[in-house]
């Protein structure tokens, strides 16, 4: 699958990473630092079960996207409206948003932004960006 992740934070990178992990083709859209990081050498996941870094592309707009499969929407809620604004004109008509935000009405704002159905989720993830493209992982739960 084609993967947009926007919101290259601690919980965009470990979904991400996680996806990235299993074969598919992630690209990240992040900050400055984390770009720069992700695009030379990859993102270094820190878990329990696996340390490695894992390949992906990344940058600091949507304007690179091509039409992904899934979009895993996972900015700060102040954020939504002008990073929703990023992805029109990017998504089919069968990309799937899923929300991975504090608040509860970030689903409607995103749709209301950009036209596109939104799927809300709730996720927990203990991590942290440890420096540029290296995620830390202290706890995760996955219902």
């Amino acid at each position: 699958m084609q993967i947009a992740v926007v919101g290259a934070g601690a919980v965009g990178c470990y979904y991400g990473g996680l996806l990235a992990k299993a074969g598919h083709d992630v690209t990240f859209i992040g900050r400055r630092t984390h770009v720069d990081a992700i695009n030379a050498q990859g993102l270094l996941m820190d878990t329990q079960v696996f340390k490695g870094y894992l390949p992906a592309r990344a940058a600091t707009d949507a304007s690179s996207l091509v039409s992904p499969d899934l979009v895993l929407f996972c900015v700060k809620s102040a954020d939504t409206e002008e990073a929703g604004r990023s992805l029109i004109g990017r998504l089919r008509p069968d990309t799937s948003i899923l929300t991975l935000q504090n608040g509860v009405d970030n689903p409607q704002r995103l749709r209301a932004v950009t036209g596109h159905p939104v799927i809300p989720t709730v996720v927990y993830v203990g991590s942290e960006m440890a420096g540029p493209a290296m995620l830390s992982i202290t706890a995760a739960v996955h219902w």
